[in-house]
């Protein structure tokens, strides 16, 4: 079995995300991927992330209807500080040594790769893919890491933030179903 294993914050999850998974599942014949939403990285302020619950409450509506698209919670029930090696740890232990892991990245991630807790191991332990991302450029690519570059839509999670923040539109940006619970989050108050 073929596995993609799709790190990140999701905060929240946008049609970037979604439409690189798509290309992903294709190009390299996967026969699922794991979304599997960080509770707290490295490089990210955990105050900066909306709520966990929320964060699968966006995914599980976003992945509603795709049964190659599954999520795994792991990180999350894990706590402390999400390290990609312990996630592949938890699959290879979930899956078996028969199951080729996949694990997916975007191409911001070159950036902090060289910081990664175990670095040799995850190479080790999966295919470690960095995909395109708009307004990164890949750069040198470590040996261990194949670069695949897909068709990516101009997207960020911040600017979907920035844009609720000040109540404009999101639709479009983000799956069916999730703007309205987007819209729903309470906006800060002006002290002005």
């Amino acid at each position: 079995m073929r596995i993609g294993i799709f790190g990140g914050s999701f905060n929240p999850i946008h049609n970037g995300h979604l439409k690189l998974t798509r290309e992903a599942l294709s190009e390299l014949n996967l026969d699922r991927i794991y979304f599997v939403p960080s509770y707290r990285t490295p490089f990210k302020k955990k105050e900066d992330l909306l709520p966990d619950s929320l964060r699968l409450r966006l995914l599980k509506t976003a992945l509603k209807g795709r049964p190659e698209f599954f999520i795994s919670p792991c990180e999350m029930r894990r706590k402390g500080m999400s390290y990609t090696v312990d996630t592949l740890r938890f699959f290879r232990k979930k899956f078996g040594k028969r199951a080729q892991l996949f694990f997916l990245a975007g191409g911001d991630t070159l950036k902090n790769l060289p910081r990664w807790k175990s670095l040799k191991e995850v190479l080790k332990m999966s295919r470690f893919i960095v995909m395109t991302r708009p307004g990164y450029k890949a750069g040198r690519v470590p040996a261990g890491v194949a670069f695949v570059p897909l068709d990516a839509l101009p997207i960020s999670a911040s600017d979907i933030r920035m844009r609720l923040k000040s109540g404009r539109s999101v639709r479009g940006l983000v799956p069916l179903g999730t703007e309205r619970l987007l819209r729903s989050l309470r906006r800060p108050r002006n002290d002005t």
